[in-house]
């Protein structure tokens, strides 16, 4: 007996789970991002302008325009990553998806912020690595001591823009 709820076809027969799942229909609101983190990036467009007020309608059609678009550039990135025989979309094929539907000009501008947020990544995994377990937290003399020049002068960088970000309270987002 099938589990409560499901009901019979035309032809009298349960129907299976793929043929649920084929029956579904996906809309725009099934995928929509947060309300909140849209007006969040469109507050932050003003420099962290807090104060400013954005109609209801307004952020609906900012909600449901970055969906779309996100969406729309996935297809092309999904349709690069199979044409390559392969089954999960890298930045290549986003890069490559932005050209097709005509944003090639993004292309520095995402390609620049990728190197930023791995570094940032690296960084982070090499501060975490050096941190001893057992150990209270070192002088921050004492915890570049031992690193490259290059990595000290990176983390020094990251540390003052961590200082000047706490100081503004805000998320800056270059929009050039």
């Amino acid at each position: 007996m099938p589990p409560k709820g499901w009901r019979k076809d035309a032809q009298g027969n349960y129907p299976t789970t793929s043929y649920i799942k084929e029956q579904e229909n996906i809309t725009i609101q099934d995928l929509l991002f947060l309300k909140s983190v849209i007006t969040n990036l469109a507050k932050d467009i003003n420099h962290g302008d807090k104060k400013l007020m954005i109609n209801k309608d307004a952020i609906l059609a900012l909600q449901r325009s970055a969906t779309v678009f996100v969406n729309h550039l996935l297809m092309f990135a999904r349709e690069n990553s199979k044409n390559q025989d392969r089954k999960s979309c890298n930045i290549n094929d986003i890069l490559d998806g932005l050209d097709q539907i005509g944003f090639g000009g993004f292309k520095t501008i995402l390609s620049t912020k990728m190197v930023d947020y791995q570094r940032a990544l690296e960084l982070r995994k090499i501060n975490r690595s050096r941190k001893p377990l057992g150990r209270k937290s070192e002088s921050p003399q004492e915890q570049h001591q031992d690193e490259p020049q290059e990595v000290q002068e990176e983390q020094e960088a990251q540390e003052a823009q961590e200082a000047q970000d706490e100081s503004n309270k805000t998320r800056k987002i270059d929009h050039s």
